[in-house]
C-alpha cells in the first residue's frame, strides 16, 4: 500500500458483563481494518469545509483539553458489531486529533461516572430526554444529539452507527479521507465544538462511484459509499452485495453446457438459433434460470441483489413468441420483464429479501406498455442513449433517455441508474463533465432513482481526477444538495496542500472549458464519450501545462505532495503525447521523448495498466509511442 503503515492494536478498557468477549471482538475488528495510510499533506490555509452540517450549532462541549479527556465512549451492554466498530473508530480518530485516550466502555449495571459519547440505544440515552432513539433511520441513516454535555449518536440497522461516527468526524470536526492512501486529521489537543443536532437518511440506497479508486472497503466505509466492488465486512454493515452483477444470461444458462442439446432455450434470429441470448419465452430456459439463481443465492447468504439480465451488445431473441410480446409492448423490455418477473416470483418464495435486478439497456431500455415490474424486481436503467453520444450535454437537453426514465418512474419501478462518466477510449484523458454529472444526479433523484452507479475507469489506477471524482461524488450521492464546486475546492485545498493554488487553477480551467464550449463544438463531439484528445486546443494545453509547472515548483521539497501533483498531471501528459503523435512522427522528438519518459515513470510507479476499456494495453501502447521516435 502506497504510503501505508500498520495500524497499532488498541487495547480497550471495557466494563460490565461479557467484557472479555467484547474486548476480543473489538480487537479482531481492529486487525481486520488492515493498514492506516499516512497522514495527508497539511491543508492549504485557504481550505474551507464543504461539509459543514446544516443547522445551528448547539451548546459548546469540550471533548479534550490539553491532550486529556474526561469523556468515555459508551456502547450498549450487548452491542452490535457495527456499534463496536463505530466506537473503536471514534476512539481512534479522536485520539489522533487530540492525543487523548478515549476509553470504550460497555454499559453495565454500574452507571458511567463522567461525561460520555453514547453510541447506540444505551440506557443513558433513554434517560437523557433525547428523542433520537425513536427516529426511523432505515438501514444507513443516523442521528446526533447533545444533552447535558453528553453526545449521543445512533444509527440505522446496518451501517447507521458507523455513518453517525464518520458524519461527526467529517462534518463537525473537519476530518477527511480523500483517498485510500491518505487522510487529513486536524490536530487539536483542546477540542471544543457545538454539535449540530440532526438526523439524516440517505435518499439513495446504492451510492457507487464505480472507479478503481473507490474499490477499497475502508475508504468506502469512511466515505459512506456502498459499491459492490468495495468489500465492507457484513459485521460492519456490508455493502449492496450482488450475487451476480450484470449480463448474466450466459452464467445462468451456460451455452457451452446446454446449447447443443437445447438450442430452443436460446435466441433466434432470422429463423436460426444462436447462443447470444436466452429465449425469454421458453419455459425450460425459465426453469433452469430459476434453479441457477437459487443455487447461487444459497452460496451467497449476504447477497441482497442478483441480476437476471441480457448479455452485452447482442440483440435479444426475435423468435415468434418473443417478437409478438415485444411488438405488443412496444419494446424488447416486454418479453424480458415478463421473464424476470416469473423468475422473481419463484425465487422470492425462498429468498423474500433478495431483489432481482435486470437491465434496461440498448434494445430493452424503452419501458413496456403494460407489463410492470413485480415488487421484488429492480430496473437497472442505463444512460447509453444519452451519455454515449452526448457526454457534454445535460439530460434535460436530450429527449430519449429522460423520457424513458420518466416513463419507468411513472409505472412505479424501483430504478437503479447506470451512468457513464469517463472517456472509455482514453481512460486517463481530461474529462470536463463535472457540471453534467451534477445535473444528472439531481435528475436521477428527482425521478425515482433508488440507486446510482457512476461508471468510470474501474480497471486501473490513473484515472483523470480519479480520487477527487470518487470523493466528490461519494458526497453528492450521499447528499445531492451539496455544492459540487465547494466539494472540489475542499478536496483540492485539503489534498494538494502548498500546491493547491495552481491545481485549483487547472480545475477551474476544466470547468471553464465546459462553460465556454458547451454551446459550441462540444455540442457534437467526435466519437461521443470516446472523444479524441484533439478537442483540447493549444490554448487549453498551454494553460494546463503552466498550472502543473507552478504546482511542481511549489511541491518540489515535499515528496508526498509532489507525488500527488504528478498523479494529477498524468492526464495532461497523456493528452500531450497523443496530440503530438496524431500525425505520425512528432515534430519535436526530444520534447516528445521527455514527456513520454515522465509519463512512463509515473505510470509504473502508480501501477497503471489500461489506456482504454478492455484488456491491459499500456505496454503495447507505450511500445507504439516509442516506435514513433526510434
Amino acid at each position: 500500500m502506497v504510503g501505508g503503515r500498520t495500524a497499532p492494536l488498541r487495547f480497550l478498557r471495557v466494563t460490565g458483563r461479557k467484557q472479555l468477549r467484547n474486548a476480543f471482538a473489538m480487537m479482531v475488528l481492529v486487525v481486520l481494518a488492515g493498514t492506516i495510510p499516512a497522514l495527508s499533506a497539511v491543508p492549504n490555509a485557504a481550505w474551507k469545509s464543504a461539509l459543514t452540517p446544516k443547522g445551528v450549532p448547539g451548546a459548546e462541549i469540550t471533548l479534550a483539553r490539553g491532550g486529556r479527556t474526561a469523556y468515555e465512549i459508551l456502547i450498549p451492554e450487548s452491542p452490535t458489531t457495527q456499534e463496536q466498530k463505530a466506537a473503536e473508530d471514534l476512539a481512534h480518530w479522536l485520539g489522533e486529533m487530540t492525543g487523548a485516550r478515549f476509553p470504550v466502555v460497555m454499559e453495565s449495571d454500574v452507571a458511567p461516572t463522567g461525561k460520555v459519547i453514547s453510541i447506540g440505544k444505551t440506557r443513558v440515552l433513554a434517560n437523557s430526554g433525547s428523542k433520537i432513539g425513536e427516529a426511523n433511520l432505515g438501514d444507513e441513516g443516523y442521528a446526533i444529539d447533545e444533552q447535558g454535555g453528553n453526545l449521543f449518536l445512533v444509527g440505522g440497522g446496518t451501517r447507521g452507527p458507523i455513518n453517525a461516527v464518520y458524519a461527526l468526524l467529517e462534518e463537525d470536526l473537519g476530518c477527511r479521507w480523500y483517498s485510500r492512501f491518505s487522510q487529513s486529521i486536524p490536530r487539536k489537543p483542546t477540542l471544543k465544538f457545538g454539535p449540530v443536532k440532526r438526523s439524516y437518511v440517505p435518499v439513495l440506497e446504492i451510492r457507487d462511484p464505480y472507479y478503481w479508486e473507490a474499490f477499497d472497503g475502508t475508504w468506502s466505509l469512511r466515505n459512506r459509499s456502498n459499491s459492490s466492488n468495495a468489500p465492507v465486512p457484513v459485521e460492519w454493515g456490508g455493502n449492496k452485495a450482488y450475487a451476480l452483477f450484470v449480463h448474466t444470461f450466459n452464467t445462468l444458462v451456460p451455452p457451452a453446457q446446454y446449447f447443443k442439446e437445447h438450442p430452443e432455450w436460446f435466441s433466434e434470429h432470422n429463423g436460426k438459433r444462436d447462443p447470444g441470448q436466452l429465449c425469454m419465452s421458453n419455459p425450460e430456459a425459465l426453469k433452469v434460470t430459476v434453479e441457477s439463481v437459487k443455487r447461487i443465492l444459497r452460496l451467497r447468504p449476504d447477497a441482497q441483489i442478483i441480476s437476471v439480465s441480457q448479455n452485452d451488445s447482442v440483440p435479444c431473441c426475435s423468435c415468434p413468441l418473443c417478437k409478438a410480446t415485444a411488438d405488443a409492448e412496444g419494446s424488447m423490455s416486454g418479453p424480458l420483464l415478463k421473464f424476470v418477473n416469473a423468475v422473481a416470483d419463484e425465487v422470492g418464495k425462498e429468498f423474500p429479501k433478495v431483489r432481482i435486478s435486470t437491465l434496461a439497456y440498448l434494445d430493452t431500455a424503452e419501458p413496456p406498455k403494460t407489463v410492470r415490474p413485480h415488487k421484488n424486481v429492480a430496473i437497472q436503467l442505463c444512460t447509453d442513449s444519452h451519455a454515449w453520444g452526448e457526454p457534454f450535454l445535460t439530460i434535460e437537453e436530450t429527449t430519449t433517455f429522460q423520457n424513458r426514465m420518466k416513463a419507468w418512474a411513472a409505472m412505479g419501478a424501483d430504478i437503479n441508474i447506470w451512468d457513464y462518466t469517463c472517456n472509455f477510449s482514453n481512460y486517463v484523458g481530461p474529462m470536463p463533465n463535472w457540471q453534467v454529472v451534477t445535473d444528472s444526479i439531481h435528475f436521477f433523484v428527482n425521478n425515482n432513482a433508488k440507486g446510482v452507479m457512476l461508471q468510470g475507469n474501474y480497471q486501473t489506477p490513473g484515472t483523470a481526477d480519479g480520487y477527487m471524482r470518487c470523493w466528490v461524488w461519494s458526497k453528492l450521492l450521499w447528499d445531492p444538495t451539496l455544492d459540487t464546486q465547494a466539494l472540489m475546492k475542499d478536496f483540492v485545498y485539503g489534498y494538494y496542500g502548498k500546491a493547491a493554488g495552481p491545481i485549483w487553477d487547472y480545475q477551474d480551467l476544466l470547468w471553464s472549458i465546459w462553460e465556454k464550449e458547451h454551446l459550441g463544438k462540444l455540442k457534437s463531439v467526435p466519437s461521443g464519450i470516446r472523444y479524441p484528445m484533439t478537442i483540447f486546443d493549444q490554448e487549453f494545453m498551454s494553460k494546463a501545462k503552466d498550472c502543473f509547472k507552478r504546482a511542481n515548483e511549489l511541491a518540489a521539497d515535499d515528496p508526498q505532495t509532489l507525488r500527488r501533483v504528478e498523479e494529477e498531471e498524468f492526464q495532461i501528459l497523456y493528452a500531450d503525447i497523443v496530440q503530438s503523435a496524431q500525425s505520425g512522427k512528432p515534430a519535436d522528438v526530444a520534447a516528445f521523448k521527455a514527456t513520454l519518459d515522465r509519463f512512463e515513470r509515473i505510470a509504473r510507479r502508480e501501477k497503471f495498466t489500461h489506456i482504454q476499456e478492455g484488456g491491459p494495453d499500456f505496454e503495447p501502447w507505450l511500445a507504439g509511442m516509442r516506435k514513433l521516435v526510434q
